[in-house]
Order: C-alpha cells, then sequence, then structure tokens
C-alpha cells in the first residue's frame, strides 16, 4: 500500500532538485498520485502546477478546481487560494464577496496571508463593507502569524490613525518588526521614520542606512530616497554620481520622481555628463 506523504515527498524532492535532478513533470506526477492517495499538500501542489504549468501545461480552471479539493480536506493555503482565484477571476468567475469568505476562512484556521487578506478587503471595501477598525484588527492578527506585509500596514494605522487611535511609537515598532522579517515596505517606512522623528528620535545616518537596505530589497521609494540622500549629503557624504545611479534605478523601476531628476540630471549635467536629447527622453517617460 502506498504511502500518500512519502509519494508527496518524492514530487516536491523531484521540483526542488533534492537528492535528484530537477523534473518538473515527473514532480507533477508525482503530486498528482499523492493527491489521489488523499494528501491535501499535493493535491494543493497540483493547482499550483495547474496555475504556474509545472510539469503541466497551464490550466486555470483546474488549478481551482485542485485548490478547492485542498480547501475541502482542510488545507489553509488552498482555502487561501481559491480566494485568491474568486479575486483574480482565476479558472474561475471573479466573485470578490466569495472571495472575502475564502480568506475568512483560511484566517480561522490560522493562514497568515488570509488574514492580511481579510484586512485589505475591510480597509478598501472589496466583497465586505468597509470596516477600518477590523482591517486594522486582521492587520494585527496576520502580523502575530509572522506575516511581514501584515506588520508593516499596522505600523501604517498606527502612523494614520487607521481603524486605531494614532500612535507614532508604536508605529516604528511594527515598520521595525516587518523590517526585521525583510519587507522591503517596512524596511523603507523605518528610514522614513529615522528621517523625520516619527516615533524615535530623528536620525539621518540610520535613515540613510534603512533606505539603503530597502533598496536592495527592491524598493522604489527607497532606492529613490537613496538617491535624495547622496544628493543632499544627508546622512552620507554628498556625492552627485551616487545621487543620479540611484534616481536612474528607481526610474528603471516605473517611479516617476526618479524619472524627473534623472532628466534634471541630463539637463544640467549633475552627476552625469550633459546630455539634451537624455534629458528629453527622459522628461517624455
Amino acid at each position: 500500500m502506498g504511502d500518500d506523504d512519502g509519494t508527496f515527498k518524492v514530487g516536491y524532492c523531484y521540483e526542488e532538485g533534492i537528492g535528484v535532478e530537477v523534473d518538473e513533470y515527473n514532480a507533477f506526477i508525482y503530486y498528482q498520485k499523492s493527491a489521489e492517495m488523499g494528501n491535501a499538500d499535493g493535491t494543493y501542489n497540483v493547482g499550483n502546477c495547474y496555475e504556474k504549468g509545472i510539469g503541466v501545461e497551464v490550466d486555470e480552471h483546474k488549478a481551482f478546481i485542485y485548490y478547492q479539493k485542498s480547501a475541502e480536506m482542510g488545507d489553509a493555503d488552498g482555502t487561501c487560494k481559491v480566494g485568491d482565484c474568486y479575486d483574480e477571476g482565476i479558472g474561475v468567475e471573479m466573485d470578490k464577496h466569495k472571495a472575502f469568505i475564502y480568506y475568512q476562512k483560511s484566517a480561522e484556521m490560522g493562514d497568515a496571508d488570509g488574514a492580511y487578506n481579510v484586512g485589505h478587503c475591510y480597509e478598501e471595501g472589496i466583497g465586505i463593507e468597509e470596516d477600518e477598525h477590523k482591517a486594522f484588527i486582521y492587520y494585527q492578527k496576520s502580523a502575530e502569524m509572522g506575516d511581514a506585509d501584515g506588520a508593516c500596514n499596522v505600523g501604517r494605522c498606527y502612523e494614520c490613525g487607521i481603524g486605531v487611535e494614532k500612535d507614532e511609537l508604536k508605529a516604528f515598532i511594527y515598520y521595525q518588526k516587518s523590517a526585521e522579517m525583510g519587507d522591503d515596505e517596512g524596511t523603507f517606512k523605518v528610514g522614513y521614520c529615522y528621517d523625520e522623528g516619527i516615533g524615535v528620535e530623528e536620525d539621518e545616518n540610520k535613515a540613510f542606512i534603512y533606505y539603503q537596505k530597502s533598496a536592495e530589497l527592491g524598493s522604489t521609494d527607497g532606492t529613490y530616497n537613496v538617491g535624495i540622500c547622496y544628493a543632499k549629503g544627508t546622512g552620507v557624504e554628498k556625492d552627485e554620481h551616487k545621487a543620479f545611479i540611484y534616481y536612474q534605478k528607481s526610474a528603471e523601476m516605473g517611479d516617476t520622481s526618479g524619472m524627473s531628476r534623472v532628466a534634471e540630471c541630463y539637463r544640467n549635467g549633475i552627476g552625469i555628463a550633459r546630455d539634451l536629447d537624455k534629458a528629453k527622453y527622459w522628461f517624455q517617460r
């Protein structure tokens, strides 16, 4: 008699190349076998394979079917994914209220993403009536479950007084928590707090350090602000060329402020050789 968990793990080894060469087709086959044996994780992963085309042709409707099956087996991730499918219309007709219901179910099962998504639904009035206090409560739940985005949003709620009394110190604490979890937005916000003295004593050097960290994590705002720091000598020695480099990075990430700065640098020869054609190009972006 086959072991469903062992079969699932063989699939996982093929997908991740653990002790064997990566083979997505065999990963799919073993996930499917484990699903047929009643394994919830395998059922979820079959859905993931169909959604992303891992070892099988993309089929969003089949992805939805398998996510739904895993949800019926009590899988929290699968329940949350059913919510995603209803939210985005993946393999099923879009239904924001059903999305909310599945997010709520997954949150009750202890899923951090689900709890975060319930908070987002309450904040934006997606599939449910807007309720900022409930949004705050669910962001807080997701943060307690270890969700970095949730921790960042709790910080934002405290900073802006969304669903809770404004408290800049608590805002800083939660931003710091999300930064420690590796969240690019939370890391940027810690820098911003140090820059502006929000909930913590102003410290330009620490602001620069956190902006730089957030830039390394892929934050557009952080990348742009590193440029500003180099341009003004805020928390770091002034360096107009480095300022230009970071403006350009942020511009390439789609930041409109970065584009304007790059154009100005080319027009006025700040940190880079003057080039009016390039200035025009960036102004028109």
